[in-house]
């Protein structure tokens, strides 16, 4: 029978789903004798088979963001991939799945999964997680197969969902961003980066109305984000593989996104635009991603 994964020590623990997606459902940070749940959904119970729109924290691989009309650009071509958010290919392929489980301890966990049809190249993802005082650290392996001879776009991240109050006043955001890349219709990257209000707002510090942000944002290099409750501080760093962090503010959460890539980034890359993050993976070079989450 699917079951969820706790792993944990005196400071943290975090509940994970290796039958829905490999997704984190909760995250507790202990602090003052007090308990908080930084992951919107957390305190509901856990589907061990089901992550419910909206809650906990899902990877993305072998791709992040939103790829328009499904059209993954490679070297050797254009692939489809199925259109699970028309007109875009969204979050990869591996949220929905079923992970293998191939280490526990106490406070560590190591799953990884085959990459499948429709994606067309074959390798696995790889996820550690592991806690470390105060501070959990993640990190994904996007490794081509030793019998793939094609090299092929990848990419990876992190889609938490963030309670937005932890209950008193409402979440403050900080991120050593550099620019925003336009996004139109429907979300559709133009490959324009542009320095807006929001790139400003964020670089000092901003609390978001629903709905106010849904963009992705270039990093200044070894940059990341400050999350700021009245209760607790969280920073998130990331390798230098983590070029973007993607900011939304739905209804009940704030999403702040580490990635190795803008959205999109094959297509812009293949039209000649730079500081997408895109990157080709091939048995030689695998793609390798980690972030830590630091509360204090």
């Amino acid at each position: 029978m699917p079951e969820n994964i706790t792993i944990k020590n005196e400071f943290v623990s975090v509940t994970l789903s290796p039958s829905a997606g490999a997704s984190l459902r909760s995250i507790k940070v202990n602090k003052n004798g007090n308990s908080y749940e930084l992951l919107s959904g957390g305190d509901n119970p856990h589907d061990p088979t089901d992550l419910p729109h909206g809650e906990g924290s899902f990877v993305m691989a072998p791709w992040v963001n939103r790829i328009r009309d499904g059209k993954l650009r490679t070297p050797d071509g254009i692939y489809e991939l199925p259109m699970n958010a028309p007109p875009h290919a969204i979050h990869g392929l591996e949220r929905d799945r079923v992970w293998t489980v191939k280490s526990v301890t106490e406070n560590s966990l190591e799953l990884e999964i085959a990459l499948a049809e429709p994606w067309p190249y074959a390798g696995k993802v790889e996820y550690s997680l592991s806690l470390e005082g105060s501070s959990f650290n993640q990190t994904m392996r996007l490794i081509a197969d030793e019998t793939e001879t094609r090299p092929f776009p990848g990419s990876l991240g992190w889609h938490p969902w963030f309670n937005p109050t932890l209950g008193s006043d409402f979440v403050t955001a900080q991120a050593d961003v550099k620019s925003q890349w336009e996004l139109k219709d429907m979300g559709t990257a133009s490959g324009k980066l542009e320095v807006t209000d929001i790139t400003t707002r964020l670089q000092n510090g901003t609390k978001f109305a629903i709905r106010e942000v849904d963009g992705c944002f270039l990093m200044n290099e070894g940059g990341g984000a400050v999350i700021s409750w009245p209760e607790l501080t969280m920073t998130m760093t990331g390798s230098e593989e983590i070029t973007h962090f993607m900011f939304f503010s739905p209804e009940g959460a704030l999403c702040v996104e580490p990635q190795t890539c803008t959205v999109d980034a094959a297509r812009l890359a293949d039209s000649g635009h730079a500081d997408t993050g895109h990157v080709l993976v091939d048995r030689e070079n695998p793609l390798i991603a980690s972030t830590t989450w630091s509360f204090e």
